[in-house]
């Protein structure tokens, strides 16, 4: 769950993040626009005030017409005077004392896009030189508010509170929203009281949260907001229901824990199953040595052989060799087949079978090697069928040769094997289920950025559109940006699309090209983890196999390694991949800087469910699969081990996974 927390609150921080980006670019676009509306019409050499109140209607437009429904324009000349304000009929008046950031701008004329604390509020400004006729005279300036973004996350389901530090409370005289709490001002018109109230009551806990808190069943997420010298300025705060967003979470916390506790059941019978199947091979080696040894005895002393046959607690058959007709059966036989011994000696064997065997071939065999083992079903008396388990050798009684077999009931064992192949697969399927669940994370993370900025385009281009200011070069530019994030998705799912296509053939895939699908996958982890992976030694080097079987391996290696890089707060994670074609394997070596297993748990990391982590980050599976991966699927085989490695003649310290995988070549 801390692992969900996390994820949310990255989530969370990028849509401020890239909201405030696109509410800044929009207003710059606005002001861009103005700008050459006013270098257009002379508005400084002229000072025509009419024309200045056409700024107004077209600032009352844009609020009519838009998410900006609150939007100034700010005219200031060259010497620092303000000619004009939408929102006021004050003018001619000398602002530079006010605005020390203009004096620079004055000597220096360049574009300018800034969020400051003013008399009224914290606002986004973008001021843009004007020219006329070549000469510099003055600015344009356009001024708007947060409001369009607190309602983009009320949109989302999310309530949205932007407090402004408390040193700014002498600054904003004549605040806005009239809303205060203690000396933090509250900049969004249309904060909730009710969350007023509960920030008011938990002032200090709340601004105090790292990243994210759970209080009161709201999950709280914090935004800092920095201005020009690093300095708070304020902060963005998101609430939500917690029972609501993470439902989904909590439910399946409760389905994992009953499913750990079915595969754990599994586990206890497959180790009661591997223990029978044990102490089966050795009571059937020692049921062997005696069929040898009784057999021999018969042959000496055929007055002991009604009391060896007899006495035996197994099953036991004597059958003529050419007519498959029963000559003999012990009591355990008759006991278990619900007939008389009258009764069995009147059949043949096959009368008990219920399916046609190669009766032929499996007697020569027996009778060439003296000794057979196969599988068959037989009626018993009730009419049930059972699966027998069939030990035959030839024997000599005087000087007649019979088929001496020792019979076991197998039902419930090929019952309980059946359903244990049964649920193996589906414990492979979880662990598929689980890492396509990673997998959609990271699609919908490497989509997030490409959409903003075809939304950024298309808009741009809508304002220039309403404005008639949208030339060619302008268009084409913004149509190139949307066509390349576009196909930038279009590549981004083929390339999810091709990890998660199920192939049973065997591939001929170059070892590199399959690790660089998986980094293709993971390349946001990489980024936001700053991870680098270098590859070294025979890097052209192909292998048969199944290709995205493969990719699994390094997805659990390289998940685990950025896992552990964000545990121990590793800064800068390495992982070096060696490649080595051997005459008769293929090497391959995975190394990271992780600061290596520790020796008391490094033998079992590859037993089921073991596992480091927390119980909501992982299962204990990643490791097992992968060694299951290479052992049967590649004929091959996992360890590991601590170890040290170079990297540009820099050191380094971590886990070693070594892959050997025979050379087919």
């Amino acid at each position: 769950m801390n692992n969900k927390y996390e994820i949310l609150v990255e989530n969370i921080n990028s849509l401020i993040e890239q909201s405030i980006e696109d509410k800044a670019k929009a207003t710059l676009n606005i002001a861009l626009s103005i700008s050459k509306f006013a270098s257009k019409n002379k508005l400084f050499t002229q000072l025509d005030y009419k024309k200045f109140e056409i700024l107004k209607d077209i600032s009352e437009e844009i609020k009519q017409n838009s998410n900006f429904k609150n939007l100034w324009v700010h005219i200031v000349d060259k010497e620092g005077f303000s000619r004009y304000r939408t929102w006021s009929t004050k003018k001619d008046d000398n602002i530079l004392s006010k605005r020390k950031e203009l004096i620079d701008l004055i000597k220096n004329p360049r574009i300018s896009s800034v969020i400051s604390v003013g008399v009224y509020d914290i606002t986004f400004k973008s001021i843009i030189p004007i020219y006329e006729n070549g000469t510099f005279e003055g600015f344009i300036e356009t001024i708007t508010k947060f409001n369009s973004i607190a309602q983009k996350f009320q949109n989302d389901k999310m309530d949205f509170l932007l407090l402004v530090d408390k040193k700014y409370k002498q600054q904003i005289k004549k605040p806005f929203s009239k809303k205060f709490i203690e000396d933090y001002y509250v900049a969004n018109i249309d904060a909730k009281d009710d969350l007023i109230n509960f920030v008011q009551k938990n002032l200090n806990e709340i601004l105090n949260i790292k990243d994210y808190e759970i209080r009161d069943n709201k999950f709280i997420t914090i935004y800092k907001l920095y201005d020009f010298k690093k300095e708070k300025m304020a902060y963005i705060f998101t609430f939500q229901d917690y029972k609501k967003v993470f439902s989904k979470e909590i439910n399946n916390l409760e389905n994992f824990i009953k499913i750990i506790s079915y595969l754990t059941l599994l586990v206890v019978i497959s180790i009661l199953i591997i223990y029978y199947y044990f102490n089966k091979s050795r009571y059937t080696t020692k049921l062997e040595n005696e069929v040898n040894i009784r057999t021999k005895e018969i042959k000496d002393l055929s007055k002991r052989y009604k009391q060896v046959f007899e006495g035996s607690n197994s099953m036991k058959f004597l059958i003529e060799p050419k007519t498959k007709q029963i000559f003999d059966v012990n009591n355990a036989t008759v006991n278990f087949y619900g007939y008389s011994k009258e009764q069995l000696t009147s059949f043949k064997i096959t009368d008990l079978q219920v399916e046609n065997i190669d009766e032929g071939f499996i007697t020569e065999q027996i009778l060439k090697n003296n000794e057979h083992k196969f599988n068959v079903k037989h009626k018993i008396s009730s009419g049930k069928i059972k699966d027998m388990e069939v030990y035959a050798s030839s024997i000599d009684i005087g000087e007649k040769k019979y088929i001496y077999t020792i019979v076991r009931d197998v039902t419930k064992e090929l019952k309980l094997k059946k359903e244990y192949e049964k649920k193996q697969k589906l414990f492979y399927q979880q662990a598929k289920m689980a890492s396509m669940g990673e997998m959609l994370e990271n699609i919908a993370h490497q989509w997030r950025q490409p959409l903003s900025t075809i939304t950024t385009a298309a808009s741009g281009m809508k304002v220039k559109k309403d404005f008639e200011q949208l030339d060619d070069k302008f268009f084409e530019e913004s149509v190139d940006i949307i066509i390349k994030s576009s196909n930038y998705l279009s590549h981004t799912i083929e390339d999810f699309r091709n990890f998660f296509r199920h192939s049973n053939n065997f591939e001929y895939f170059k070892i590199v090209d399959a690790i660089k699908d998986c980094m293709t996958i993971l390349k946001l982890k990489f980024r936001i983890n700053e991870v680098t992976i270098t590859f070294a030694g025979d890097t052209e080097t192909k292998i048969n196999g199944y290709k995205n079987e493969f990719i699994q391996v390094f997805l659990n290696l390289i998940n685990n390694s950025i896992d552990v890089f964000k545990t121990k707060k590793i800064k800068q994670g390495e992982i070096l991949i060696e490649i080595n074609n051997l005459n008769k394997n293929i090497e391959i070596i995975y190394h990271d800087n992780a600061e290596g297993i520790d020796e008391a748990i490094i033998d079992k990391i590859f037993e089921p469910y073991f596992t480091t982590k927390h119980k909501a980050q992982g299962t204990g599976i990643g490791l097992y699969m992968s060694e299951e991966i290479i052992n049967r699927h590649f004929k091959g085989n996992l360890s590991v081990k601590n170890s040290s490695f170079k990297i540009k003649e820099k050191e380094y310290f971590g886990a070693e996974f070594k892959i050997i995988i025979p050379n087919e070549d």
